[in-house]
């Protein structure tokens, strides 16, 4: 994807709680992950009636925290609650899904810059990526 299409997306849809989150990256918590790493984001996408959405898997909840959803958990609520990009093609969907992060502040700072704050787990059984026999096309994990 274009990197000015990307950038156009990002500040078109900013309102969204997951593109603000990747627009102002250092003003929200992370998600511990398993291995020691950190996530801000996780995204995927899916198809309906030969449309394409991108949405997070990784989201913040009422009180803050950063969760990670399991991949159908993630995708229902991104298509109930509207918290999801819509696309044309699955190629757009794919690219943007892996892209976003060139636009993310933190990538000249050192993760050691984040703020550490609770995190919690909502599928313990999911980590990064969706679990085998998962309908969805796509997965990008964000670090």
């Amino acid at each position: 994807m274009d990197k000015i299409k990307l950038l156009e997306l990002l500040l078109k849809h900013r309102n969204k709680d997951f593109i603000n989150r990747i627009l102002n990256v250092n003003e929200f918590p992370v998600l511990e992950n398993r291995d020691g790493t950190v996530s801000t984001h996780s995204m995927s996408y899916g198809e309906i009636d030969g449309r394409f959405y991108v949405f997070p898997t990784v989201v913040q909840n009422d009180e803050g925290k950063l969760m990670r959803l399991g991949p159908d958990t993630a995708w229902t609520r991104a298509i109930t609650s509207g918290d999801a990009l819509e696309f044309d093609n699955e190629q757009d969907a794919a690219d943007f899904s892996k892209e976003y992060k060139q636009f993310m502040p933190l990538f000249e700072s050192s993760k050691d810059e984040f703020p550490k704050k609770e995190t919690i787990w909502k599928d313990l059984n999911t980590g990064p990526g969706p679990s085998a026999g998962d309908s969805l096309s796509g997965v990008s994990d964000g670090n």
